[in-house]
């Protein structure tokens, strides 16, 4: 906060600034004590109350309330941090990225969250095409090696008056060169159907142990009734099909 004085002139002129000077403003509220300086003369009885001994009782009832209220007022104060994807805190960076749409965070390393939630603008804006969804895959699955090899194709017709061609199936292997245990492997299938194109067919291939390439069989993504299976129903718990 940046205040600039003006000191009067006798000589008709306009009177010239001083030098701005800084003045921190209180981190809290019992500081700043915007309660008792409120309140009418009758209860604070001069603007030093507290410095009276002892103090009046409504300056320590009001104060108390003033240290009560001091850690909301901080938070309000530091509002512009907690939208700050460098700053926020654990709880506030969580919040953001339920707001920006990508809940996936919570399952990465500490790490990896923040760089995430920054590139929340670049997946919506490029969510549906391949580069979105290698975009997805690197951003959550840091750790995995995965690459897309898109199996699409266009047909055209030379014959101006020939009938038009049948479009050809969208389908693109999602592939990954290193063994994934099968939650790991949900987990990946859940993120290519949040984020390939809608109309798209894929086939996720994972290396086994032996070196070969095993296709991972996805469960259907809607049933009769448009719910997404418990495999790909958000937060993933590899635990859930266990026993007791």
């Amino acid at each position: 906060m940046v205040d600039v004085g003006y000191e009067l002139s006798t000589n008709g002129g306009a009177p010239p600034p001083l030098a701005p000077t800084r003045a921190e403003a209180p981190s809290t509220v019992s500081a700043r004590r915007h309660l008792r300086n409120g309140v009418p003369d009758i209860y604070r009885r001069d603007a030093a109350s507290l410095s009276d001994d002892p103090p009046p009782f409504a300056m320590r009832f009001l104060h108390a309330l003033e240290e009560v209220l001091d850690p909301i007022v901080a938070t309000l104060d530091s509002l512009p941090a907690h939208l700050d994807v460098d700053l926020a805190p654990e709880h506030a960076l969580a919040g953001l990225a339920t707001w920006l749409g990508v809940d996936e965070v919570e399952s990465l390393p500490a790490a990896s969250r923040r760089e995430a939630v920054r590139q929340a603008g670049a997946l919506g804006r490029r969510r549906g095409t391949r580069g979105g969804l290698e975009l997805a895959l690197r951003l959550f699955f840091p750790a995995v090696s995965l690459r897309i090899e898109d199996r699409g194709r266009v047909v055209v017709s030379a014959d101006v008056d020939a009938p038009a061609p049948p479009a050809a199936a969208a389908l693109f292997d999602v592939l990954c060169d290193q063994p994934l245990p099968p939650e790991m492997q949900m987990a990946v299938v859940r993120c290519i159907e949040r984020w390939k194109p809608v109309h798209a067919h894929y086939t996720l291939r994972v290396r086994k142990q032996g070196g070969r390439l095993e296709t991972v069989e996805a469960p259907a993504v809607a049933d009769v009734d448009g719910l997404a299976p418990p495999q790909l129903e958000p937060p993933f718990d590899p635990g859930a099909d266990e026993g007791p």
